[in-house]
């Protein structure tokens, strides 16, 4: 029941992380999409990540483990064709300066705001899944 709960905090953060930095993701009206979606991304996670992962392990170690990320961007643009309300439109990056650090403008258009946002969501899941642990 821990590993469950564990897993649904993970999901649901990861999401609510990539929503709250992208800032043209739209989840819709009906309040059942944000559960559609979190338990879309926790089906994922407990049982479709492991199995894709152990077949795909030749490839999941060459590529130093993007096959989740390959799958959130898969899961991620799945939602956006079936799950009425939700869309993830063009997105643009007005630039930054992070500590001397400067990130330039950039435009993404739909498809690379949806691997944007698959990527902050493996990535925010990789950190809090280290940090559960």
């Amino acid at each position: 029941m821990r590993h469950y709960l564990k897993a649904l905090i993970i999901s649901s953060t990861a999401f609510f992380g990539a929503y709250k930095l992208i800032p043209t993701i739209v989840i819709g009206n009906d309040p059942k999409n944000i559960a559609v979606i979190i338990g879309a991304l926790l089906a994922f996670s407990l049982f479709i990540k492991p199995i894709f992962s152990l077949i795909l392990l030749p490839i999941n170690f060459l590529t130093l483990g993007s096959v989740s990320f390959i799958l959130n961007a898969i899961l991620v643009y799945g939602l956006t064709i079936y799950l009425p309300g939700f869309t993830i439109k063009a997105f643009d990056f007005k630039g930054a300066d992070v500590g001397g650090l400067i990130l330039p403008a950039y435009h993404f258009n739909q498809l690379a705001t949806i691997i944007l946002v698959a990527l902050i969501i493996t990535f925010i899941q990789k950190v809090l899944h280290i940090i559960f642990e």
